[in-house]
């Protein structure tokens, strides 16, 4: 199963082209073209948006077959890319664009924002979102959260006597040391909104870090030499990894197929939910078409319901104007798991000033 540690170089998706790809004029205010949108769909293809992320290969195999259209199964690239890296590659590519879509962590979106690389156009289901969750003048959308976390491999922890954490505070304790598998606030999304969760746990606010800054200097030195993958997980190398639920869900389910006890946590001194958003590539007018139908589909109940089936709680749940069916929830945590849940509006806590806090106020460095 992909991770999706988001941190490989962008170098890795530059050997694929796409001959419908185009950087020319094209006019995104306008309704997507179904009868172009069918022959786009033969050739579009998608940034950090692996099969096996909160649903996505069901998701875009339900809207082609909803649409009738035969989609490129060779769609997702980057599939590890961080979201500052699909934001990037966005802009280093406009002349040669290699993807229509992208998922980011919400907080991220202001820096889409500011390189210019969305366009001004947002779906009609749109209008479903409360205004902190669509960009203002288009070109994103929030589209499911994903809490903060971690999964235990209880095997390893109970062949070394440790007892299995339950709160963010138990994971700077002595006997975690070199455990825990996290990745780097301010450039991975999971990191960055794990990161906001550490420090309202441990007594911060959105707007004061020092609580968080005093906690992360003490998590260093328990982290693991990586964040941490399925492998590790399983031969104990990297037996405690943090990230969101519905990730940390399909791990659990997996380790479970392979007779290793695996445990889900979400702390009980608190977490929170965090949006991640789709961006549409403006310069990706070759596939225009085809992403303003998917940018709308997401929205769609059949499409927030893909994301629930994954084990994530789509956007429009959390606002409160979706119903789901008994079948999309049966994979998800117990309720009252998530009774120490916030909302925070992530749109406010700038990307760069966790970057900043997590490398020069904590010391993580590098």
């Amino acid at each position: 199963m992909v991770q999706r540690s988001r941190l490989l170089a962008l170098g890795v998706t530059a050997v694929i082209a796409f001959a419908a790809c185009s950087s020319g004029a094209g006019d995104w205010k306008a309704a997507p073209d179904v009868s172009k949108a069918k022959e786009q769909a033969k050739t579009f293809a998608t940034y950090g948006m692996p099969n096996d992320w909160a649903n996505y290969g069901q998701s875009i195999a339900d809207f082609c077959a909803k649409n009738g259209f035969a989609c490129n199964p060779s769609r997702s690239l980057g599939e590890d890319m961080s979201s500052a890296e699909e934001i990037a590659a966005f802009d280093a590519e406009k002349n040669n664009p290699k993807a229509i879509v992208a998922d980011i962590g919400i907080q991220f979106a202001g820096q889409a924002e500011q390189k210019g690389v969305l366009p001004n156009y947002l779906p009609p289901n749109a209008d479903k979102l409360d205004p902190i969750y669509k960009g203002a003048n288009g070109g994103w959308i929030a589209t499911f959260v994903g809490v903060p976390g971690y999964v235990v491999n209880v095997d390893f922890l109970d062949s070394k006597g440790i007892a299995v954490p339950t709160t963010w505070a138990d994971l700077i304790k002595p006997e975690y040391k070199g455990l825990v598998g996290f990745g780097k606030p301010g450039s991975s999304g999971t990191a960055t909104t794990s990161f906001i969760a550490m420090n309202l746990a441990a007594g911060g606010t959105p707007d004061d870090f020092s609580k968080g800054v005093a906690y992360g200097k003490q998590l260093i030195g328990n982290l693991a030499s990586s964040e941490g993958n399925a492998d590790t997980f399983e031969k104990g190398e990297v037996p405690i990894q943090i990230k969101y639920d519905f990730n940390l869900i399909a791990l659990a389910n997996k380790m479970k197929a392979k007779g290793v006890k695996a445990q889900v946590v979400i702390p009980s001194d608190g977490s929170i939910y965090a949006p991640s958003a789709l961006i549409a590539n403006k310069y990706d007018t070759g596939h225009m078409d085809l992403g303003k139908m998917f940018l709308d589909w997401v929205l769609s109940d059949e499409g927030q319901a893909d994301f629930a089936r994954f084990g994530a709680r789509p956007i429009r749940w959390v606002i409160g104007n979706l119903t789901l069916p008994p079948d999309a929830t049966a994979n998800w945590l117990p309720d009252d798991m998530y009774k120490n849940v916030q909302k925070v509006d992530l749109t406010k806590i700038p990307i760069e000033t966790i970057a900043d806090i997590w490398q020069n106020q904590v010391g993580a460095g590098g």
